[in-house]
């Protein structure tokens, strides 16, 4: 049969035809082809489109440079995402998708930090987020968190859609999400931390990080810095300014999680090795800059002051003052 031929076929022969073939692969075959095969595909595609775990690359970079642009105004829903990054697809969808009611994202961690995704797909005016994981909704309390603590104007978010879905790959980017979820954004730059029980500055001291009196001393400054160049992560390796100094605690063994130990310690003067972790999270308590301070391994408990010394707390009582570090910045 001739091209022409072909062409002027019934348009619901096409429909029937389109029906056994996934929305991309009809894209591909035929739009562009001439204006009344680009109709087609158009009203075949409709509102909805998925272009999640599409294996061929050419169809999927087809589908982003040739569809979106085209028909990106009219989607309502998109599935996107695995086996290609959030960075190959989020500027098609920022530029040519302004109507969408659902944004479904199936995340691609390999690559990607799950944390990416949540600090440039999360908004202030999401009615709808939910994570999945193998079909299942999870983490109801975290998605909440989420957006409740989320700040629009750090990573210059742009609203993409009313609702939004996180397909997750793995277990532990839900316990990444949880520690992201507890964690606030902080402006690298150089801090004096308060013992906020006490009133004493944190100061690194000969042997270990103690409490010193009140008063402005160089080895009570201390640089906090983001752990990733696009700060996504909400960690921070925090070091003393003067001697550039990491601070580290040392990851417990099982038997030493339920008691005090001089691992627990925070310190600057321990060799590092595969036991010790340097990074932490901050999660602020209200609006006058007091925090908690948290060692970023699982289910590391907080800091708290025990006499002199800075330690890994045994429990996380939330009504503990000696948990508590008012951060003061300085530069």
């Amino acid at each position: 049969m001739s091209p022409v031929c072909f062409d002027s076929l019934p348009t619901e022969i096409f429909y029937l035809i389109f029906q056994y073939l996934n929305k991309e692969h009809v894209a591909y075959a035929f739009f562009g082809l001439n204006s009344n095969f680009t109709s087609k595909v158009r009203y075949f595609i409709g509102k909805e489109l998925n272009l999640a775990k599409i294996e061929d690359d050419q169809i999927f970079r087809f589908c982003l440079n040739t569809i979106l642009p085209s028909i990106g105004y009219h989607l309502r829903y998109l599935s996107i995402g695995s086996p290609h990054s959030l960075s190959t697809y989020l500027p098609y969808i920022q530029n040519f998708c302004p109507n969408l009611n659902v944004l479904n994202i199936h995340c691609q961690t390999q690559h990607d930090d799950i944390r990416r995704y949540a600090a440039y797909l999360i908004h202030s005016q999401l009615m709808f987020f939910v994570l999945m994981y193998r079909n299942q909704i999870v983490g109801e309390e975290i998605s909440m968190r989420l957006i409740e603590q989320h700040d629009d104007k750090v990573h210059q978010v742009m609203p993409l859609s009313h609702s939004l879905i996180l397909n997750l790959p793995s277990w532990n980017d839900l316990i990444l999400l949880k520690r992201f979820s507890e964690s606030s954004f902080l402006f690298d730059g150089l801090y004096m931390i308060e013992c906020v029980a006490t009133g004493h500055w944190l100061t690194d001291g000969k042997d270990d990080l103690c409490v010193m009196s009140q008063r402005l001393h160089r080895d009570s400054i201390f640089s906090i810095k983001h752990v990733d160049v696009d700060q996504c992560s909400r960690e921070y390796e925090v070091y003393n300014e003067g001697t550039q100094r990491r601070l580290t605690v040392l990851i417990p063994y099982e038997e030493e999680e339920e008691r005090w130990s001089s691992s627990s310690i925070l310190s600057t003067h321990r060799k590092e090795s595969s036991r010790s972790c340097s990074s932490f999270t901050f999660e602020k308590l209200a609006n006058d800059d007091i925090f908690y301070i948290r060692p970023c391994y699982s289910y590391a408990k907080r800091l708290q002051v025990y006499g002199k010394r800075i330690i890994v707390s045994r429990c996380d009582n939330e009504n503990v003052t000696n948990h508590y570090f008012k951060l003061h910045r300085i530069s």
